[in-house]
């Protein structure tokens, strides 16, 4: 006989609590530390890391000629 999941009084589920799925795991992301210099990726585009803009959110990169504000969790490895 297949057993169904029910409450734990022993009445059955209502069918709106029939079909739930488990929540996905979240995993942690780290952020490396970055210096100056350092190949940085944003948008697509390879850059070089220029400085830490010392507000927890935001660096500063260089893209050929120009320099961008961008936010360190945007920045990836490159």
């Amino acid at each position: 006989m297949a057993s169904r999941a029910r409450l734990p009084g022993g009445e059955p589920r209502m069918a709106s609590q029939r079909r739930t799925r488990r929540a996905g795991t979240v995993q942690a992301r780290i952020n490396p530390s970055w210096r100056h210099g350092d190949r940085v990726r944003w948008g697509g585009q390879l850059g070089s890391f220029g400085r830490d803009l010392e507000d927890g959110a935001h660096a500063e990169i260089r893209i050929g000629h120009r320099l961008y504000r961008v936010r360190i969790v945007d920045l990836r490895p490159g």
